[in-house]
């Protein structure tokens, strides 16, 4: 175990500078993502609106990603990542802050859908970002950005859980108490784009013929089947996650308090998992390791909402965002070894495409199902997407890539 860790940094400390920069960036962001998702929720309901609303509000973001993931995909071949990076974090704050400067519906909406419109480049332009600066050290690095995803996100959770009852007292209005730290997140994300100012210039070669040919009309099989699996993933993900603030609070009655503290104790077994990652699909391989996840996750689903009970809930919570998040690193880690170089972006944007088709109706049916009052449905239809997507992915990798493992070029490659 200890031999395993100090490999692992000794990856970390070899990553490119670029890749380093990248991760400065993923802390900022992902504090004010943090903050932002802990409290939004619950800041729409704190103005009277109501679940089913809040489920058109959600859904919005992914379908608006789902359209604009080929643009984006595009534009980053066309200016390059860094410039891509900068223009899509400073959006990104702005729109988070106008879905909180007004209690106008159509604001909200508004900067609902500039998120969605731009958000997708931060997963578009990651993969093959660090697919171009990363060699031998490629799981290592897609194992450490999720797991700076999982550190901040959750340092932004527990910030984001604590800070209402200390400033609801101040400010006695719980409204604009979610309002204040809401455009502090905005605010966060924001400076995200500070540290892509140093990244190294990425000007593509001039010479080189890009188009959208290879989004629409070379889309290889690989890339087709992974953008299928990966929309039962987004439906699997979404059903759980995008209400999770609202289960715990009006499903397991707890606190926003107990809320956040769940997602920081989620850190411990997430960095299990990522340590120990690159070590297990040496092992396994990466597409075997990824169904035995998978499978993990299908029961955890159930787990989460099959009990009122808090803390047997927070407990099922933890091992199905951990699992889920072990297996879409290797998950994407695979996609990007088993691609061709020139059909890595197209992977990578119809992934993200398919995965946010998957969220934005899971949100929808979602905020319709918490109106109803049917919170066991959001575990049970997010436990069948995910067996779906388990059934697609051994269907349809298991034969060519679970064999090539017994061949040393092929699993090295993975």
């Amino acid at each position: 175990m200890l031999s395993v860790i100090q490999q692992y940094f000794q990856n970390v400390k070899g990553f490119n500078r670029n890749v380093k920069l990248y991760i400065l960036a993923t802390v900022l962001i992902n504090i004010g993502f943090g903050v932002f998702y802990a409290d939004f929720n619950l800041y729409i309901l704190s103005m009277g609106m109501t679940p089913d609303f809040l489920g058109v509000i959600l859904s919005l973001a992914p379908f608006a990603e789902g359209l604009s993931s080929i643009p984006l995909g595009f534009l980053a071949e066309k200016i390059g990542f860094k410039r891509s990076l900068i223009m899509v974090y400073i959006v990104l704050g702005i729109a988070y802050f106008l879905q909180v400067i007004s209690p106008a519906r159509w604001l909200i909406m508004l900067g609902s859908l500039m998120v969605g419109l731009v958000i997708g480049g931060n997963f578009i332009i990651q993969l093959p970002y660090l697919s171009h600066y990363t060699r031998e050290d490629r799981n290592s690095a897609f194992s450490m950005t999720t797991l700076v995803y999982y550190i901040t996100y959750a340092t932004g959770g527990l910030i984001g859980s604590r800070l209402p009852a200390l400033l609801n007292p101040l400010l006695m209005n719980e409204t604009l108490t979610y309002r204040v730290l809401l455009s502090g997140a905005s605010l966060l994300v924001l400076l995200g784009s500070l540290p892509m100012l140093f990244v190294e210039d990425d000007k593509p070669d001039p010479r080189r013929d890009i188009s959208f040919e290879p989004y629409l009309k070379g889309m290889d099989l690989n890339t087709r089947k992974f953008a299928i699996t990966e929309f039962f993933i987004g439906l699997s993900f979404a059903f759980i996650t995008s209400f999770l603030n609202i289960i715990f609070v009006y499903y397991f009655h707890s606190t926003l308090e107990f809320y956040g503290t769940t997602l920081a104790v989620l850190v411990i077994p997430t960095t299990l998992f990522l340590f120990l990652g690159p070590a297990i699909a040496g092992k396994l391989g990466n597409l075997r390791a990824v169904l035995i996840a998978r499978t993990m996750v299908v029961f955890m689903a159930f787990g989460v909402v099959m009990t009122i009970n808090p803390y047997i809930g927070a407990a099922a919570f933890l091992l199905f965002r951990s699992f889920f998040g072990f297996s879409q690193s290797l998950w994407f880690s695979f996609a990007t070894s088993v691609s061709t170089c020139r059909s890595r972006m197209a992977t990578s944007v119809w992934l993200e495409i398919t995965f946010q088709i998957g969220m934005g109706i899971a949100a929808l049916v979602g905020g319709q199902l918490i109106a109803a009052g049917a919170f066991r449905m959001l575990g049970v239809i997010s436990a069948v997407s995910m067996a779906v997507c388990l059934a697609l992915t051994y269907k349809y990798f298991s034969k060519e890539y679970l064999t090539a493992l017994k061949k040393p070029d092929l699993a090295v490659s993975e």
